[in-house]
């Protein structure tokens, strides 16, 4: 492959893997379905507790007020917890509950053992070689980060 073609490749299958993960996930048990940008703020807060409201925005580059339905909705469906920022008692900090930890845990059980099942169809060289690009794919998300203001 050459150079000007992996941005283009590499891109194309990271969408469509992340698109694969987000149809193979299945809700927690006495769950429904959520729309993705509820597993995608879920995730956000289960990866930084304690982030607020426009730093959720930010991160999912979505307006203010869309993540703030979101949370009231998920709030309400007693996956967060609005804790007031110590530090400024004008914002809240999005907690995650008990509940939603152990929703957490039971649909990445379910995902990764999906993901075990496909890479054990894989032949052995297959799943070596995507091992080892684990560490640069890492580095690769490191410099695709957003430069903090």
């Amino acid at each position: 492959m050459t150079a000007p073609e992996l941005p283009a490749e590499l891109t194309r299958v990271v969408w469509t893997l992340h698109r694969r993960l987000l149809q193979a996930l299945k809700p927690p048990t006495n769950e429904n379905v959520r729309p993705p940008a509820q597993v995608e703020l879920l995730h956000l807060v289960a990866e930084e507790p304690g982030i607020t409201v426009r730093q959720a925005a930010e991160a999912l580059r979505m307006q203010p007020h869309n993540v703030s339905s979101l949370v009231t909705k998920l709030v309400k469906d007693g996956f967060f917890e609005r804790i007031p920022d110590p530090a400024d008692r004008r914002f809240v900090q999005l907690h995650p509950t008990p509940k939603m930890l152990e929703a957490s845990k039971q649909t990445s059980t379910d995902l990764y053992a999906g993901v075990a099942e496909a890479l054990s169809n894989l032949p052995a060289a297959s799943t070596e070689r995507i091992a080892g690009a684990l560490p640069d794919l890492w580095k690769l998300t490191e410099q695709l980060a957003p430069v903090q203001s």
